[in-house]
């Protein structure tokens, strides 16, 4: 039997704790189980320090994974950290690695240049993947 497993892929903005509540709305529906990743952003440039340190990000995720707990949906957590450039693709593969039937993104982070060229994560997930991308 196949279970339902959600990704859900958040950051540090409003859209990722949104998010979590509309998971925990989700998955308590469809019995899914729901793996919370966090990608920690490393800059393109050595130069320019990560937005977040190892143990915000740890903290990030503990919290999310603790909130759907207690609301009875089975989670589990991880972190990854990657440049900026591949963190759509480090999403997408988490999802095909761990064989989810969805990803659910918040996420709203616009680093550098790609604030002038409209790159975004969700976009770029959702064209990389075969998965239905919230």
């Amino acid at each position: 039997m196949t279970r339902n497993q959600l990704l859900l892929a958040i950051d540090k903005s409003e859209a990722g704790q949104a998010a979590v509540d509309f998971t925990i709305g989700f998955a308590a529906r469809s019995k899914a189980h729901v793996t919370v990743l966090h990608v920690r952003e490393l800059p393109s440039s050595m130069r320019v320090p990560p937005l977040e340190s190892s143990d915000e990000a740890r903290t990030l995720v503990e919290e999310s994974v603790a909130r759907i707990n207690e609301a009875g949906v089975p989670a589990e957590g991880m972190i990854y950290t990657t440049r900026e450039p591949n963190v759509a693709k480090c999403i997408v593969g988490t999802a095909d690695e761990f064989g989810c039937n969805g990803i659910v993104l918040g996420w709203h982070r616009l680093r550098g240049i790609h604030r002038l060229g409209g790159r975004k994560v969700r976009e770029q997930a959702m064209r990389l993947s075969k998965l239905p991308v919230v």
